[in-house]
């Protein structure tokens, strides 16, 4: 299996440097490089791969794989190899245990000697490969585990050490019977069935449709490819390559290109050649005929492997080019030379030759399993309900054709003609039987400039007239489309393997007729807007990450679900509160088996819907700038450690941001103006204790005393001073991006590397939530001065400071006031100077209040414990300490958040210094902290303490 195709295509990249010894490079470097180039590969694809080793003789790469030892020399001279080499190799094998296997690996081949002495007269150990071999393995059309396989086979069996690559790719079985087969229903003389037959003999694993340069069909089969005229009823094998997946293509010359594996091969005259690289994931390699002559190969691409891309075929591995696309597609064709469209799963994209979006065609509900262009302007898709579908890209306008009795395959739609298709699926009659269907379209010319007129087709028991692409979208739903470049969105389309209540009911969804799938459809996207601004950050960034896949990204939460109601998860694991819900809506898709969510069959046409709801509001927040839109920065976005008491990000919901937003417009509002206020009065003081000191210098008192100069400017100059500090604190706290300079404790050791957060899990589709922490005996410390949890895996709420800013401005006031009494009322002098020490007092209070304001009470809950950040003191909780935790009513009637730790008798009882823990007496218990001056929701509180705590919380008791 290739498990790192990343180095894989940078391998087959650096090949073609080796070829050509460009940069500079010489044979002698090549020859060293090559053996490094050859461990990487095998690594690459998941064996244990070492090169240049030395023991008892240089080994150029020593690997195992099945339980064999095999070491590897390689050659890559401008020659053949000889007798000697090949000799020296089994002297080295001869020294070692039994069972280790040599592989000489010589690009140019070996001399014919060498070949017919390497087991004269002796065991055969030895395995003899070349560059076709080599070029089979890098490019992955025979993945190095099955060429081992394959050689060792032949090696065992029929005591060859070497075999060339099609001898180990050649079958040898009966050609396949052709019968006749009807398979149309509802085509009402907008298409004409020619012939329609099934291909017996055939598991259908491999298979796909492909059109030879005299008209006949080429299909795909486990076998090899096989020849099929539809009209006199004869097969006939073509390429007896066994393995091979997809559809095949005829090209000018007389040869035929395959796919196969990972690889694209070329069988010309009874030879085969390994020509290009494919896809990452295995058999999922598309060919695709450009009209200027070229071929391309279509890498369809997946979110959990690599991104979807285009790959123009050379005349050798290594000579390949490939483009990216800008997302996952499930099928592709050539419109022009520069001109592409793409299926999503769901809907048609038009793109340009620098592969960027130009416009978006909505289908009808269901998923395109592929597509074909008849012409620039005209595409026939084929849906999941084997329904065919034309698209008239220049109007705009789609018309279904008519259906088919038969169950596809991926790419299984071929253009024989500009008018007739061949259309391939398995019949629901015959088991293991493939059904081939050569379909005219009638009325069909590439000049028409639009979709020809008729009797409509019956489409899932319905009949359908023409409509806009825009009149089929759900309600706030599909985008129009547009002829302006954008930016593609991430895909919304169903997995290819649907959980199995999903699949029990698919029949039963395909029965839907057109009008009930939009319905369902329409429902699914309200349903999936609705759920999407409740889904916490980090399970929509695995939602994102899964290009919005539903089954993908339910389906590790489903089977730890699975393992919950089973017994065998971690203990202290719990389920997110937000996968029930989804459970209601989604049913099988997100509840495993044993659950009673999973008696729910939602229809196909409704998980679209769902997914386009979800995608929609996704867009929507990024529109609003309330979450990143791009992967990368998002990723970074949501582990970024909180700046501000509150939710992490990877905690909050699309509903929060929205909530934060608005209470950020107004904080902002009312921020500005307490500022302009603040210094418009720091400035009048200002200006009246410079005026003051003038009256001072000019002896314009009356009366002219010193006690009447002191007092006159101790009225201005003391409001000057605490006003002038509230202002030198609010332009630090600007400068400081609206972020006061906190009291806070020292930050964590903890490395950002190691951190653990729920978002890193949601965006791994084998990710489980956090397992409860450890519990382990640890010495009992009631205080902590540092941060007990990791940056960034806490949540942080902070007591609410409006009250005391309240305070700030109210002393304010009063100081105003009594500065103006002072000098302007003709009361006594120690009035005066009592007036003056209360104003003086109320500046200290001011600061203090400010000072309260600045630093409140914290609650912080993070992956380590419980963190309480008060006037008297920093209390810490780590959770292997906490044997429960709940939200209590206590006293009063106050919600408090309550823990049963060793020895809480610790702390005291009454809590006079406010914001502390203290001792309940009645239930041996800790008050950790109050929630009612905390300045948050408690659903929030509820959140941090169900994923970081885990089975130690407990629902409130008494609510």
């Amino acid at each position: 299996m290739l498990e790192d195709p990343s180095s894989w295509r940078r391998l087959v990249a650096e090949y073609s440097e080796l070829r050509h010894l460009r940069a500079g490079m010489t044979p002698h470097a090549r020859g060293q490089r090559f053996n490094g180039m050859i461990a990487e590969l095998l690594t690459a694809y998941g064996l244990r791969a070492k090169s240049d080793q030395r023991s008892v003789g240089e080994l150029d790469v020593i690997f195992s794989y099945a339980g064999r030892r095999f070491i590897l020399e390689a050659k890559w001279e401008r020659g053949k190899t000889g007798t000697g080499p090949i000799a020296k190799l089994q002297r080295r094998v001869e020294q070692r245990m039994a069972g280790v296997t040599g592989v000489f690996l010589a690009i140019k081949g070996f001399t014919d000697e060498a070949i017919a002495e390497v087991d004269k007269g002796r065991r055969l150990d030895v395995l003899l490969l070349d560059q076709s071999h080599w070029e089979a393995m890098l490019s992955g059309f025979v993945p190095p585990q099955e060429l081992f396989d394959l050689a060792t086979d032949a090696a065992s069996f029929h005591g060859r050490a070497y075999t060339p690559i099609d001898e180990l790719l050649r079958h040898r079985t009966e050609t396949p019977a052709v019968t006749p087969e009807p398979v149309a229903t509802g085509m009402d003389g907008l298409l004409r069935v020619a012939t329609v037959r099934a291909v017996d003999h055939s598991d259908g694993r491999r298979t796909g449709i492909g059109a030879d340069r005299d008209g006949s069909a080429l299909i795909t089969l486990e076998q090899g490819i096989l020849a099929v005229d539809l009209v006199a009823r004869r097969s006939r094998w073509v390429a007896p390559v066994f393995g091979c997946s997809n559809g095949s293509m005829a090209t000018a010359d007389g040869a035929l290109l395959m796919t196969r594996g990972h690889g694209v091969g070329r069988w010309a005259a009874g030879r085969l050649t390994v020509v290009s690289s494919g896809a990452a994931r295995l058999d999922d390699s598309h060919l695709l005929a450009n009209p200027d002559g070229s071929t391309w190969c279509l890498d369809r691409g997946s979110a959990d492997v690599t991104p979807a891309r285009l790959i123009r075929l050379g005349t050798q591995v290594g000579d390949e080019k490939w483009r990216e696309l800008p997302f996952a597609v499930t099928a592709a064709a050539w419109l022009t030379s520069t001109r592409l469209v793409v299926a999503d799963g769901t809907d048609l994209f038009q793109l340009s030759s620098q592969l960027t979006v130009e416009r978006r065609l909505p289908t009808p509900a269901g998923s395109v399993l592929a597509l074909t262009a008849l012409n620039e302007q005209q595409v026939v898709t084929l849906l999941d309900d084997m329904s065919l579908v034309l698209f008239d890209l220049q109007a705009n306008e789609h018309r279904p054709l008519g259906s088919f009795s038969i169950s596809g395959h991926p790419g299984a739609l071929m253009r024989r003609t500009d008018e007739s298709l061949f259309l391939m699926g398995r019949h629901r009659a015959k088991g293991g039987h493939v059904t081939v269907a050569e379909v005219e379209i009638v009325g069909q010319r590439p000049t028409d400039g639009g979709i020809a007129g008729g009797p409509q087709p019956q489409v899932g028991g319905s009949h359908s007239r023409v409509t806009p692409v825009e009149a089929a979208r759900p309600a706030r739903g599909r985008a129009r489309a547009s002829v302006g470049a954008v930016a593609a969105p991430p895909a919304a389309r169903m997995p290819a393997e649907p959980p199995v209540a999903a699949d029990a009911a698919r029949p039963v969804n395909q029965s839907l007729s057109t009008d009930e799938r939009l319905a369902e459809q329409r429902r699914g996207y309200a349903d999936g807007m609705a759920a999407a601004v409740a889904l916490p950050l980090y399970a929509l960034e695995g939602l994102v990450v899964a290009n919005f896949e539903i089954a993908t990204w339910l389906k590790p939460w489903r089977d730890h679900w699975d393992r919950i109601v089973s017994g065998q998860a971690v203990h202290g694991e719990t389920l997110p509160d937000w996968i029930p819900p989804i459970a209601q809506l989604l049913g099988a898709h997100a509840a495993p088996p044993r659950v009673a969510h999973a008696q729910l069959t939602p229809a196909v046409a409704y998980v679209v819907g769902f997914a386009d709801g979800l995608r929609a509001a996704w867009q929507d927040a990024v529109r609003s700038q309330l979450v990143p839109g791009d992967r990368e920065t998002l990723s970074q976005w949501v582990r970024t450690p909180p700046s501000q008491p509150g939710l992490p990000p990877a905690l909050r919901t699309i509903a929060d941001l929205h909530t934060a937003a608005k209470r950020a417009r107004r904080s902002r509002t009312w921020t500005w103006t307490g500022r302009s206020l603040l210094w418009l009065l720091t400035l009048l003081f200002g200006l009246s204790e410079i005026i003051a000191i003038a009256i001072t210098v000019t002896g314009q008192w009356e009366p002219n005393t010193a006690a009447n100069a002191v007092i006159g400017n101790a009225c201005f100059s003391i409001p000057f001073a605490g006003l002038l500090w509230l202002a030198v604190w609010d332009l630090r706290r600007l400068l400081n991006g609206g972020q006061p300079a906190r009291r806070s404790p020292t930050p964590s050791q903890t490395s950002y590397e190691d951190r653990r957060m729920p978002v890193a899990e949601a965006a791994s589709t084998t990710t489980e939530p956090l397992a409860e922490p450890p519990r382990e005996h640890v010495e009992r410390v009631l205080s902590r001065a540092d941060r007990g949890n990791p940056p960034g895996e806490y949540a942080a709420f902070s007591a609410s400071s409006g009250m005391y800013w309240t305070l700030t401005g109210i002393n304010a006031v009063l100081i105003v006031l009594l500065a103006i009494i002072i000098p302007t009322t003709d009361i006594p002098l120690v009035a005066k100077v009592l007036i003056g020490l209360f104003a003086a007092f109320l500046v200290f209070v001011a600061i203090g209040s400010a000072n309260m304001a600045r630093n409140p009470t914290t609650l912080e809950i993070g992956r380590k414990g419980i963190q309480i950040y008060s006037r008297s003191g920093t209390y810490w909780f780590p959770w292997q300490d906490l044997n429960r935790v709940e939200v209590m009513r206590l006293e009063g009637g106050t919600r408090h958040l309550v823990g049963w730790c060793p020895n809480p008798e610790l702390f005291p009882e009454s809590n006079s210094y406010g914001g502390r823990p203290r001792f309940l007496p009645k239930l041996k218990a800790v008050a950790i902290c109050p929630l009612n001056i905390l300045h948050t929701r408690r659903h929030h509180v509820d959140r941090a303490l169900q994923t970081y705590g885990g089975s130690r919380y407990r629902s409130p008791s008494n609510s």
